[in-house]
């Protein structure tokens, strides 16, 4: 049956097929475009292109149902608690535990944002927040939330100039110089969802220093000046100190004596965002950062080297 939505400020100067896809992402994007060709997509009651941007107030009419969402208001998920950072009308902040995928692998799935959902009172009838970063499900650390549309448009483009900072800390196999910056291109397999140093792959640059060390493992401190697929993990192997824990690039004997000691996963922890030089309509954030408090895992290790908390 026809179902028809008022496009709010959240969305507005969108493309029309994005702007689809995200509030039905169960419905194939050549469906969308093939009924948005047909006719049976209309905006303002008149024919469009895929290409058309949407401006606050516009109606759009599609030959399908509304999104799930704005009936459920996001209570159909009932998941763990997380802890929040920070929060406000614009952004939010979680410290996200390893284990715990940032976004669901199936629909209604456990994750970041689906919790997030489930603890909100209310969802705007075409925006829900969304994630403007993400991490692997067996990273923990900050995850950025944007709460409305023009806030993720500002945080993403924001993100791309380099006026996010993130920083993570890593415990990693040997000692490693004081300080350093890693340059090294990198190019993933699909197939093998395997990230490798490649000359002709994405330019990639890591910094790093070291925070303790000792003779088998160092505690270094990271900031991604590029934020490639498994870039942390595939430099600090690149240098010869493979992230603690990291069964695919790192080194399996170290690796088998930390996990009798518990460490089941790589110990990379995503530490802190920052904000720089942000627009107007985030610029109360500018010259902020907030920390993520470090999980048992690395705890544990801090103990057992008797390393002072650095958060």
């Amino acid at each position: 049956m026809p179902h028809s939505l008022k496009v709010s400020g959240d969305h507005s100067g969108r493309r029309l097929d994005k702007y689809l896809r995200s509030l039905w992402p169960d419905i194939p994007l050549s469906a969308i475009m093939k009924n948005i060709r047909k006719g049976s997509v209309r905006v303002n009651g008149s024919r469009v292109h895929c290409s058309e941007r949407l401006q606050e107030g516009d109606s759009v009419t599609i030959p399908w149902g509304e999104p799930s969402f704005i009936s459920d208001e996001g209570r159909s998920f009932q998941y763990g608690k997380l802890n929040i950072l920070f929060q406000d009308q614009n952004i939010a902040l979680i410290n996200k535990p390893p284990g715990l995928l940032s976004q669901p692998s199936e629909k209604g799935g456990d994750s970041v944002i689906t919790r997030f959902w489930s603890h909100m009172d209310k969802i705007s009838c075409d925006f829900r927040p969304a994630l403007a970063n993400r991490l692997d499900r067996n990273t923990s650390g900050a995850v950025l939330l944007a709460m409305n549309g023009n806030a993720l448009r500002i945080l993403n483009e924001m993100i791309r100039k380099g006026r996010v900072v993130k920083r993570y800390l890593a415990v990693v196999a040997g000692s490693v110089p004081s300080k350093g910056r890693i340059n090294a291109s990198l190019q993933k397999d699909p197939t093998t969802n395997q990230v490798y140093v490649n000359a002709g792959g994405k330019s990639s640059v890591t910094l790093y220093r070291r925070l303790y060390g000792s003779p088998d493992i160092s505690l270094v401190e990271l900031e991604l000046v590029t934020g490639r697929s498994h870039q942390a993990r595939v430099h600090l192997s690149h240098i010869g100190s493979p992230i603690l824990g990291d069964i695919k690039y790192g080194k399996g004997q170290i690796n088998d004596i930390w996990r009798r000691e518990g460490i089941k996963r790589p110990m990379l922890h995503a530490w802190e965002i920052g904000f720089k030089d942000l627009p107007r309509e985030l610029s109360y954030l500018s010259g902020r950062s907030f920390r993520a408090s470090l999980p048992d895992d690395f705890i544990k290790i801090f103990q057992s080297r008797s390393w002072e908390p650095v958060d």
